[in-house]
């Protein structure tokens, strides 16, 4: 089973600095492999220069930069489709970039992410860390992606692993 569009959440046994407690968006999963973006991890300040956060999208290195971004009235009409990951959430191109520079000038708080690197795993390799219980996963929405801060993502999307009691 693919699992692209949904979120999958590090178990608190994955121990790869790489992906310790991450919350990874998967843009792509297919028998090819699978391609997300690590949602939850912004980068120290001092570690870049435009005027909003930057996050570090996964370990590997990205030609530029990547933006999720929940602006419908940012995407052209004969695009949406192609750029709309999950309900509300699209991938941004170079003109997302400069409306969201001038966006959180204007008011400081903004619907995108931009990111420098990705999270990558070759056929099979995904599939296999799910079968070991690396990785939980969870439905994918804009309102977690956006709504929830960095530092609480993982915390609040990570299923509980301990049962609820029964009310009888």
């Amino acid at each position: 089973m693919f699992h692209a569009s949904k979120f999958i959440i590090a178990r608190p046994t994955l121990l790869d600095p790489n992906f310790q407690q991450t919350v990874i968006l998967l843009l792509q999963h297919d028998s090819s492999g699978a391609f997300g973006l690590v949602v939850n991890k912004p980068l120290p300040p001092q570690a870049w220069t435009l005027p909003f956060p930057l996050y570090l999208g996964g370990p590997c290195k990205s030609e530029g930069l990547l933006m999720l971004h929940g602006y419908q009235d940012w995407v052209d009409e004969a695009s949406i489709m192609e750029k709309q990951v999950i309900p509300g959430v699209f991938i941004g191109d170079e003109e997302c970039v400069k409306k969201a520079t001038m966006d959180h000038s204007k008011n400081g708080s903004s619907r995108f992410l931009m990111m420098t690197g990705y999270a990558g795993w070759g056929p099979g390799q995904l599939e296999y860390e799910m079968n070991q219980g690396t990785w939980a996963l969870a439905q994918a929405t804009s309102r977690e992606l956006f709504e929830i801060n960095a530092q609480d993502k993982w915390a609040s999307l990570l299923p509980s692993i301990i049962p609820q009691p029964s009310e009888n």
